[in-house]
């Protein structure tokens, strides 16, 4: 699968104007075109400039770092992995293994101190029975701060940085990959992730990306072998919405160190999300 040389022009040209204008458009493998000359700080701007291009081109962008792209699909592995993106559960994939061991009273004190604060000790005032495990103490915690939104602010500094590209990982070099097709979920076909590199992975994430991009308009960004990044137009409602969520973004990203209650009061007022996952 090649680009024909027409259709690299086409690409160009839908570039004027923008961001892109005048970069290098070259043929990639498996029908890919990659643009160069990319100035790593502008990555999201000169990613918007292809994603608006994107109905001209028939490509979906997403930054790769140099060298990354190295698989050429079959139309029967990108058709399988579009069916596979429509069918597979990635939920019976992805699972986040939570510690349901109870913790020592002095471990829930000082969590609760640390987040919340002395006022709302458990061992003072029986707002929490203790011992309690820890995926119990961060759901409790997630629900003390919907209730109290005074709280909830003055909780802010554990979470303000989670919301929008703060957390995106920067990166000395990358290249922009055009790939040929306008349906981020199938990404895998031609790129990696390390959270995805187990048998069945490839599939599980690309019906995750596909149903964060219906649910939130998650679109992929970003991959850059251990880490990904997106920018979505929908936020979910505090509350179940968001918990879930974040419980899914903490599974498919299995090296991210927050807690789920902070990604779920970020994912609720964020229009970009961070992945991360590495050996």
């Amino acid at each position: 699968m090649t680009a024909p040389l027409w259709d690299l022009r086409t690409i160009a040209g839908a570039f004027h104007g923008t961001a892109l204008q005048d970069h290098p458009v070259e043929e990639g493998i498996g029908g890919a075109v990659l643009v160069g000359d990319v100035d790593p700080g502008r990555l999201l701007e000169a990613w918007r400039a292809a994603r608006t291009a994107a109905p001209v081109t028939g490509r979906w962008p997403v930054f790769t770092l140099p060298g990354d792209l190295h698989h050429e699909p079959t139309a029967v592995e990108i058709d399988d992995l579009e069916r596979a993106a429509r069918e597979v559960d990635p939920w019976t994939v992805y699972r986040r293994h939570r510690d349901e061991h109870p913790m020592e009273p002095w471990q829930v004190e000082s969590y609760v101190r640390t987040f919340l604060g002395a006022e709302r000790l458990p061992l003072a005032d029986g707002l929490l029975t203790v011992p309690t495990s820890e995926a119990a103490l961060d759901r409790w915690t997630y629900e003390t701060l919907l209730a109290d939104p005074a709280l909830a602010e003055n909780a802010r500094r554990w979470y303000e940085s989670l919301v929008g590209t703060r957390t995106w990982h920067p990166v000395r070099e990358a290249q922009l990959v055009l790939l040929p097709t306008t349906s981020p979920w199938l990404a895998p076909a031609w790129i990696g992730y390390f959270g995805a590199s187990f048998p069945g992975g490839p599939e599980a994430w690309a019906a995750a990306m596909r149903q964060w991009h219906r649910h939130w308009g998650a679109e992929l960004v970003a991959a850059f072998s251990t880490t990904l990044q997106f920018v979505v137009s929908r936020q979910p409602q505090p509350g179940m919405p968001a918990w879930e969520l974040a419980g899914q973004l903490l599974a498919v990203g299995g090296s991210l160190q927050h807690e789920q209650w902070q990604l779920a009061m970020a994912v609720a007022r964020s229009d970009a999300w961070f992945l991360h996952d590495r050996p």
